[in-house]
């Protein structure tokens, strides 16, 4: 008998641990978006791949300054377009091989001038490394929302 109780104490205790992280996550994510919003507001850009990774930015309330990559006719006519028009990119590209990619293309452009990649490592780190592309922001939200409810 005393080891079920010591299971169903041990289970409490873990969903409460989940329970305590998932509102962490939650705060820490709307907090980054809060962050990202007022990056906007001093004419920065949040750069991203496609539309998925703007909805799912969206979804989270986002609501500055955004741009796909892939709506580019390519890196040069992206570079000389950000360029003209903000201060700075904050690059928020997927972490698999094509976002390695786009990225080291834009570092190689730009020679690391105005370029943001900090955000991408604080994504990294609210998600424990749990979300590899942007547009998956928003199913992870809404899974830890849910945790956080039960």
């Amino acid at each position: 008998m005393r080891l079920k109780d010591e299971e169903s104490w041990f289970l409490t205790k873990l969903l409460s641990m989940k329970k305590e992280n998932n509102e962490t996550a939650i705060e820490e994510l709307n907090n980054f978006i809060r962050s990202l919003n007022n990056e906007s507001l001093k004419n920065s850009i949040v750069i991203v791949e496609g539309k998925k990774d703007i909805d799912a930015l969206n979804y989270l309330g986002f609501k500055g300054n955004l741009k796909a990559y892939h709506h580019f006719k390519g890196t040069t006519d992206f570079v000389d377009y950000c360029s003209a028009n903000y201060k700075k990119l904050i690059l928020l590209l997927d972490a698999d091989q094509k976002g390695k990619a786009i990225t080291k293309k834009i570092l190689s452009q730009t020679n690391s001038k105005f370029i943001d990649l900090n955000y991408k490592k604080k994504l990294l780190k609210i998600t424990r490394g749990r979300i590899k592309k942007i547009e998956e922001m928003k199913s992870f939200y809404i899974t830890i929302s849910e945790g956080y409810k039960n």
